[in-house]
């Protein structure tokens, strides 16, 4: 995983790092087990203030993914996506609103947006 991220091999010395963006980088983003167990740590860590509304819950996942505040058209496409996703598990959308696999789903989503993995 990290030698698509350009990650240096550790037994030699690099005067500069090489950057890319290739497809494997992507690949990797949507596919490798370790993003998809951060993204369900992250659906925990969310989930773990059990007074937070969906609203609440999103803004802090674009702080923590951005450093930014979400438009209110970012948080009604995140609301939306939330409740497409519960459907898709079969459950209510008052359910969804807790479901680990929802929120995870979405933070999957926020590790993949151009803006997380690029560095303007």
């Amino acid at each position: 995983m990290m030698l698509a991220f350009d990650t240096p091999i550790p037994f030699t010395t690099i005067g500069q790092r090489n950057t890319s963006n290739v497809p494997a980088q992507a690949l990797i983003l949507m596919n490798d087990p370790f993003v998809a167990e951060q993204s369900r740590h992250w659906a925990r860590q969310i989930l773990s203030d059990k007074s937070a509304s969906s609203a609440h819950r999103i803004r802090r996942m674009y702080l923590a993914a951005f450093g930014r505040e979400p438009t209110p058209a970012e948080i009604s496409a995140a609301v939306d996506f939330v409740s497409q996703q519960a459907r898709e598990y079969g459950i209510s959308a008052e359910k969804g609103i807790i479901d680990e696999r929802v929120w995870a789903d979405f933070g999957h989503v926020m590790y993949n947006v151009k803006e997380f993995v690029l560095v303007p």
